[in-house]
C-alpha cells in the first residue's frame, strides 16, 4: 500500500478491550494484489499466553510459536485462540 488512503481502506483494527501489549488487526480485500482476501495479524508482546476471538472460517496458519511458512503449518476454524507470550499468530484466508 502507497498511500494513507489505501491503509485506511484495507487495515481493519480490532478490540482487544484495552489488553496491554496486545495489538491484532486484518489486512483485508486482497490489499496489493495479494491471492489471500485476510490477513489476520495478532502480536502479544506480554509475558502471559493470550486468548483473542478470530471470525469463524477457513484460516490458514502461517505464523505460529516462531514459526513461519507462507504455504501454511495448519489449518484453524478461528473462536477463541491462544496466543504465545511475546510472539505472533498469523493467519490468512484465501476466500
Amino acid at each position: 500500500m502507497t498511500t494513507a488512503k489505501d491503509v485506511a481502506k484495507h487495515i481493519v483494527f480490532d478490540n482487544t478491550n484495552n489488553e496491554p501489549n496486545l495489538i491484532s488487526y486484518s489486512i483485508k480485500d486482497n490489499a496489493n494484489g495479494d491471492t489471500w482476501k485476510e490477513i489476520k495479524l495478532i502480536f502479544n508482546g506480554s509475558d502471559d499466553s493470550k486468548e483473542v476471538k478470530v471470525p469463524k472460517g477457513n484460516w490458514i496458519v502461517v505464523a505460529q510459536d516462531g514459526q513461519l511458512n507462507a504455504e501454511g503449518l495448519g489449518m484453524s476454524k478461528g473462536g477463541k485462540l491462544k496466543v504465545a507470550p511475546r510472539s505472533a499468530l498469523i493467519l490468512a484466508k484465501e476466500k
